[in-house]
Order: structure tokens, then C-alpha cells, then sequence
């Protein structure tokens, strides 16, 4: 099983340092391809991309595109527009790419703190392993992306479920 390993990332949030699963990846719009990382979120529904990468990474005015949705978060209610981008996932001598739908917010002001990777579909497509205290220093951590192959079509997890009462 290919498996793809990496350390979290430590930032300075007032005085305390946060570890955060950030993932290193090449975003790519037509013929534009930047290098960023992305939060790997699992309690985010779906991928969101900070206004000033779609404007000064892929030359896109975020007033051009069109209002997809209302989304809500931490921070509010916030209208998005969707872009369709190409994520490229690369360790070692493995590549990986995926078309990930990201939100994003029509007006700057309401910007995710960091842009990131939501369950749908990313998580569909990969499990993903959240590691703390995987040695003697209670500060480190990891995460572990293994792509996935499942038997059953997406569509089906699409569904509400029903839940027995």
C-alpha cells in the first residue's frame, strides 16, 4: 500500500505554537502552476482557496466569477464562487493529481486564516491518518495520505442516510 508521510507544520498562533497538517502541493489552472501548501481539514465539508492565490496566483478577478453558493464557518457566512483546480501531490517518486472543486470567497475580507483541502471528495479519494505523539517529544506529529480504491461508485455517499431511531 502506497502511503505518503509527512510532518505538521508549526505555527505561532498569539503565544502558543499549533502543529497543523499542511500539505505541500502545486495548484494548476490552465498553463499557471503555484506551489503552496494547504490545511488538510477534516472538519471542513469542502476546499476553500484564499482570495490572493486565485487573483495573484492564477491571474483570476475573484468580482468575475459567479456567486456558486453560501458557505458557513468559524467565520461566518460567506458567498463563494467554484473554481475546478489541479492538485498535484508529489513524495518520494510518487505523483498524484486530482481536480478538487475550491470555494471561493467572493469578497476578501472573509478569506479562510489558510487555504484547504475539506473531506469532499479529497477525503473520498484518500484516508488520511492524523498521528500525534508518535515520539518521546509530545509537540511532534504526523500525517499519512494513503490514496484509496473503492468498489462502490461516489455517488452512492452522496445520499443522506437514513438513521434508525
Amino acid at each position: 500500500m502506497t502511503s505518503l508521510s509527512y510532518a505538521f507544520s508549526p505555527y505561532q498562533i498569539g503565544k502558543e505554537i499549533i502543529l497543523r497538517p499542511m500539505l505541500r502541493v502545486v495548484l494548476k489552472k490552465g498553463n499557471i502552476e503555484f506551489p503552496t501548501g494547504l490545511l488538510v481539514d477534516s472538519g471542513a465539508d469542502y476546499s476553500m482557496l484564499r482570495s490572493e492565490i486565485v487573483e495573484d496566483g492564477f491571474k483570476i478577478n475573484v468580482s468575475d466569477l459567479k456567486k456558486y453558493a453560501d458557505t458557513s464557518g468559524i467565520g461566518g457566512t460567506s458567498e463563494v464562487g467554484l473554481l475546478n483546480i489541479t492538485v498535484r501531490i508529489t513524495q518520494r517518486n510518487f505523483t498524484f493529481e486530482e481536480i478538487i472543486p475550491f470555494q471561493v470567497p467572493l469578497n476578501p475580507d472573509n478569506n479562510p486564516p489558510l487555504s484547504l483541502l475539506g473531506r469532499i471528495p479529497f477525503f473520498y479519494r484518500y484516508r488520511v491518518d492524523f498521528r500525534m505523539g508518535y515520539t518521546d517529544d509530545p509537540n511532534l506529529g504526523k500525517f499519512v495520505i494513503y490514496p484509496e480504491e473503492h468498489k462502490r461508485e461516489s455517488k452512492k455517499y452522496e445520499k443522506p442516510m437514513k438513521i434508525k431511531r
